[in-house]
Protein backbone atom coordinates (compact mmCIF):
# COMPACT_ATOMS: atom_id res chain seq x y z
CA UNK A 1 0.00 0.00 0.00
CA UNK A 2 1.27 3.43 -0.91
CA UNK A 3 1.48 6.29 1.51
CA UNK A 4 -1.40 8.70 1.56
CA UNK A 5 -0.54 12.27 0.67
CA UNK A 6 -0.61 14.76 3.48
CA UNK A 7 -3.88 16.67 3.48
CA UNK A 8 -3.64 20.20 2.23
CA UNK A 9 -5.21 23.02 4.18
CA UNK A 10 -8.88 23.00 3.32
CA UNK A 11 -9.88 25.68 0.89
CA UNK A 12 -13.53 26.14 0.36
CA UNK A 13 -15.24 27.39 -2.76
CA UNK A 14 -18.29 27.83 -0.53
CA UNK A 15 -16.44 30.35 1.66
CA UNK A 16 -15.38 32.34 -1.39
CA UNK A 17 -18.89 32.21 -2.86
CA UNK A 18 -20.29 33.39 0.48
CA UNK A 19 -18.11 36.49 0.30
CA UNK A 20 -19.26 37.10 -3.27
CA UNK A 21 -22.87 36.89 -2.09
CA UNK A 22 -22.07 39.25 0.78
CA UNK A 23 -20.66 41.76 -1.67
CA UNK A 24 -23.95 41.67 -3.59
CA UNK A 25 -25.75 42.49 -0.34
CA UNK A 26 -23.39 45.15 0.99
CA UNK A 27 -21.37 46.45 -1.95
CA UNK A 28 -18.05 46.17 -0.12
CA UNK A 29 -16.08 43.74 2.00
CA UNK A 30 -15.68 46.37 4.70
CA UNK A 31 -19.45 46.75 5.11
CA UNK A 32 -19.85 42.96 4.97
CA UNK A 33 -17.21 42.50 7.69
CA UNK A 34 -18.94 45.05 9.91
CA UNK A 35 -22.28 43.24 9.57
CA UNK A 36 -20.74 39.80 10.07
CA UNK A 37 -18.93 41.09 13.15
CA UNK A 38 -15.37 40.40 12.12
CA UNK A 39 -12.33 42.19 10.74
CA UNK A 40 -12.11 42.84 7.03
CA UNK A 41 -8.99 40.62 6.86
CA UNK A 42 -11.13 37.64 7.89
CA UNK A 43 -13.46 38.36 4.98
CA UNK A 44 -10.45 38.55 2.65
CA UNK A 45 -9.28 35.14 3.91
CA UNK A 46 -12.77 33.72 3.38
CA UNK A 47 -12.72 35.11 -0.17
CA UNK A 48 -9.52 33.11 -0.67
CA UNK A 49 -11.30 29.96 0.50
CA UNK A 50 -10.56 29.84 4.23
CA UNK A 51 -13.59 28.85 6.27
CA UNK A 52 -14.90 31.44 8.70
CA UNK A 53 -15.98 29.68 11.87
CA UNK A 54 -18.24 30.43 14.79
CA UNK A 55 -21.20 32.75 14.79
CA UNK A 56 -19.56 34.89 12.11
CA UNK A 57 -19.34 31.90 9.78
CA UNK A 58 -22.99 31.05 10.40
CA UNK A 59 -24.01 34.63 9.65
CA UNK A 60 -22.01 34.67 6.42
CA UNK A 61 -23.29 31.29 5.21
CA UNK A 62 -26.90 32.23 6.07
CA UNK A 63 -26.54 35.47 4.15
CA UNK A 64 -25.10 33.57 1.18
CA UNK A 65 -28.05 31.18 1.15
CA UNK A 66 -30.54 34.04 1.21
CA UNK A 67 -28.72 36.06 -1.46
CA UNK A 68 -28.52 32.98 -3.69
CA UNK A 69 -32.27 32.44 -3.33
CA UNK A 70 -32.98 36.11 -3.99
CA UNK A 71 -30.86 36.08 -7.14
CA UNK A 72 -33.16 33.39 -8.51
CA UNK A 73 -36.06 35.87 -8.44
CA UNK A 74 -34.52 39.37 -8.57
CA UNK A 75 -31.80 41.17 -10.46
CA UNK A 76 -28.60 41.67 -8.42
CA UNK A 77 -29.30 45.41 -8.11
CA UNK A 78 -32.57 44.71 -6.27
CA UNK A 79 -31.12 42.37 -3.65
CA UNK A 80 -29.61 45.02 -1.32
CA UNK A 81 -32.91 46.92 -1.18
CA UNK A 82 -34.79 43.74 -0.27
CA UNK A 83 -32.29 42.86 2.46
CA UNK A 84 -32.01 46.37 3.92
CA UNK A 85 -35.72 47.23 3.73
CA UNK A 86 -38.45 46.35 6.20
CA UNK A 87 -40.37 43.21 5.35
CA UNK A 88 -44.00 42.55 6.33
CA UNK A 89 -43.33 38.79 6.51
CA UNK A 90 -40.77 39.52 9.22
CA UNK A 91 -43.02 41.78 11.29
CA UNK A 92 -41.61 44.81 9.45
CA UNK A 93 -38.06 43.97 10.51
CA UNK A 94 -35.18 44.17 8.07
CA UNK A 95 -34.11 40.76 6.73
CA UNK A 96 -30.50 41.61 7.59
CA UNK A 97 -31.44 42.20 11.23
CA UNK A 98 -33.28 38.87 11.39
CA UNK A 99 -30.31 37.11 9.78
CA UNK A 100 -27.91 38.76 12.21
CA UNK A 101 -29.89 37.14 15.04
CA UNK A 102 -29.43 33.76 13.33
CA UNK A 103 -32.96 33.15 12.06
CA UNK A 104 -32.15 32.02 8.53
CA UNK A 105 -35.39 30.02 8.31
CA UNK A 106 -37.61 33.08 8.87
CA UNK A 107 -35.78 35.04 6.19
CA UNK A 108 -35.95 32.13 3.74
CA UNK A 109 -39.70 31.93 4.39
CA UNK A 110 -39.93 35.62 3.46
CA UNK A 111 -37.95 34.91 0.28
CA UNK A 112 -40.37 32.09 -0.52
CA UNK A 113 -43.30 34.45 0.03
CA UNK A 114 -41.71 36.95 -2.38
CA UNK A 115 -41.12 34.20 -4.91
CA UNK A 116 -44.70 32.97 -4.81
CA UNK A 117 -46.33 36.39 -4.57
CA UNK A 118 -47.81 35.89 -1.10
CA UNK A 119 -48.69 39.16 0.63
CA UNK A 120 -48.52 39.69 4.37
Amino acid sequence: MGAYPHPKPRRSAVAAASVDAGEVAFGSRAALAAWVGTHRSQITRAAQGQELGGEEGWRLSGLAAVVTALLAIYEPEAVPGWLHGSNPHLNDRRPLDVLARGDVAAVMAAVQAARTGVYA
